[in-house]
């Protein structure tokens, strides 16, 4: 039985394709399933309202106030110590113990506002 022999520039275009179609079965399930997972966001439910994570920037916690549920992104749903926001009423946004860096907006409140000035949007 004799060997084929294949010339350099095809065997580099062949190389090329199994490389290609490679990557592509690496990459398909991420984008099939949404991306990496960063456009997810937990929602929460609490005092009859549902709230939506937020990247928010200076967030100072206060009282204690209740018990919400956190669910959402692939995870469990599960109990959290809910917190109010300093100047912020609980009606538009609360707080989990321990989290300084976000907070849950009730859905519809301060769309499109970045980290910085979510706070600002929040006290109005």
């Amino acid at each position: 039985m004799g060997r084929i022999r294949v010339s350099r520039p095809v065997a580099l275009v062949l190389g090329g394709l199994f490389a290609l179609a490679l990557a592509v079965v690496l990459v398909a399930p991420v984008v099939l399933r949404g991306g990496s997972g960063t456009n997810c966001a937990q929602t929460l439910g609490y005092g009859g309202r549902t709230y939506q994570a937020r990247r928010v920037a200076g967030a100072v916690q206060r009282l204690a106030i209740g018990v919400g549920v956190v669910s959402g992104c692939g995870v469990p749903a599960s109990n959290v110590n809910i917190r109010s926001l300093s100047g912020v009423a609980p009606a538009r946004a609360v707080t989990v113990s321990g989290d300084a860096t976000s907070a849950y907006v009730r859905i519809g409140l301060c769309p499109g506002t970045d980290a910085k000035a979510l706070l600002g949007c929040l006290r109005r």
